[in-house]
């Protein structure tokens, strides 16, 4: 039942509901996934994209994220699947303790253990984290994370043929019944009836997903920067798509990445045993593509500067890509320190082989190589294998501050990692030569760190922006 006493209100980054209104009516893709509104008379919440004949203004409330509109009693529309929407930049929380809690809850934290221990990890009292998600979010992390679970487990219904018990088990339940429980306790319908398709995969088939993002898409600036930071034996890149192995944990797999804008979609496909890691690459995978920008946002703030407004409409949809994981781009980062990235690349080619070639090199087994396996000058070395020794056994939960006090590692490199690893909108590595040599071009003579100033709070695109005017 609809919690009619629930607030109707957004928190002060989300649009006003004149906005909402206007783009509910309108069906602006601008506005997919900055908030949902929920329909009084059927119960249900939808995206502002729903295709559904629009309700009256009187019977609609708002709300800035699926979990707000889940927990006010509203079920998810089976038209526009809110599953399927990107995400919220402005409904992910403003404090850092906020931002690794989403996204340990993203990898799956609460699937496996306990609010208690999400705390622990975080290095905050289980009281002051629910507190903190309350005040921010609107939601416990124990709701969020439910919510979560159930649109994820409803995305493999609706786009795969996976049987039920292996859709549960990716979802994070710990049991069929569990699933069955609360997806028709949350959903008002038997997990079989979200199903749209009736014929079941294979144990070797692979999982096939369509991941949203509002548009315009730069693909060709993203996948460009794939492209040339691929490390050999481990990723490939090209105009059509990417493809890389992984390892996660104790599993390996790969995945393959195509981008089919009729559907302002990228196709995903996933190889791998252990599925209760889907839920985690998707989000690592959602990271690394950075499909939840929202670009009309973007551009109203970079587009006012006479330098940078060119470059946006050759370049609509620009967008800020990662690695695929923080210890990645932490190690791309230490080893990209003044050598060129085809340099960078082959040392880090040359660095997985010495550590069996499965991937990119766990930290403990890249800290542990003897100095002959460092092709670089012996300080680099000795910061690469500190930073190997901080991450190893961390599972990517590592503060930038911890990652700022190692030795030989400087504003650039935070920044980079910033960018590239924890997905900060708002970086600006202002000592870099691309970045120097591209706004030298755009405007000679013009302090490059003064201007940045005007570009917050999206300075890392607009690093992007220059990067991609780069010949």
């Amino acid at each position: 039942m609809v919690n009619a006493t629930h607030p109707k209100c957004f928190p002060s980054t989300a649009p006003d509901r004149e906005t909402c209104r206007r783009a509910r009516l309108s069906r602006d893709p601008r506005f997919d996934g900055e908030f949902f509104l929920g329909v009084t008379t059927t119960g249900v919440y939808c995206r502002p994209v729903c295709p559904a004949r629009a309700a009256a203004e009187k019977n609609v409330e708002y709300f800035a994220s699926a979990a707000l509109a889940a927990a006010a009693g509203f079920r998810p529309c089976l038209r526009c699947r809110p599953e399927s929407a990107p995400n919220s930049p402005a409904w992910m929380g403003s404090t850092t303790t906020i931002r690794r809690a989403l996204r340990l809850i993203e990898d799956g934290a609460l699937n496996r253990d306990g609010v208690a221990r999400l705390a622990e990890r975080l290095g905050v009292g289980e009281r002051y984290l629910r507190k903190l998600f309350q005040r921010e979010l609107g939601v416990s992390p124990g709701a969020l994370a439910l919510n979560q679970r159930l649109l994820f487990a409803k995305k493999l219904l609706a786009e795969t043929s996976m049987p039920m018990t292996q859709v549960a088990y990716a979802a994070g339940f710990g049991s069929v019944r569990r699933f069955n429980d609360a997806v028709q306790s949350h959903f008002r319908l038997a997990p079989g009836a979200l199903r749209r398709h009736s014929r079941s995969a294979s144990a070797s088939s692979p999982i096939r997903l369509h991941l949203q993002y509002r548009p315009p898409y730069d693909w060709a600036g993203v996948s460009a920067f794939f492209a040339r930071h691929a490390i050999a034996g481990i990723e490939t890149a090209s105009d059509d798509e990417y493809t890389r192995v992984i390892a996660l944990e104790d599993a390996r797999g790969q995945f393959r990445v195509r981008h089919l804008p009729t559907t302002n979609t990228l196709q995903l496909q996933i190889e791998i045993d252990e599925l209760r890691l889907l839920m985690p690459i998707v989000a690592r995978v959602r990271r690394m593509f950075d499909l939840d920008a929202n670009p009309s946002a973007i551009a109203a703030v970079l587009g006012r500067d006479p330098e940078l407004s060119p470059l946006l409409r050759g370049c609509p949809g620009i967008r800020a890509p990662g690695h695929w994981s923080l210890w990645e781009s932490a190690a791309r980062a230490v080893v990209g320190q003044q050598v060129s990235t085809a340099a960078a690349r082959s040392v880090l080619h040359k660095m997985s082989g010495a550590c069996g070639g499965l991937g990119f090199p766990a930290p403990g087994a890249l800290a542990a190589l003897p100095d002959c396996h460092y092709p670089m000058p012996g300080r680099r070395r000795d910061t690469l294998r500190n930073l190997g020794e901080l991450f190893d056994g961390r599972n990517d939960q590592v503060a930038l501050d911890e990652i700022a006090a190692l030795k030989g590692i400087g504003p650039w490199s935070i920044d980079m990692i910033g960018i590239r690893g924890v997905g900060q909108p708002d970086c600006f590595p202002n000592a870099d030569l691309g970045l120097l040599r591209a706004y030298e071009a755009l405007a000679p003579g013009k302090n490059l760190q003064a201007r940045s100033e005007n570009w917050a709070p999206w300075r890392s695109y607009a690093a992007n922006l220059l990067w991609r005017s780069l010949k």
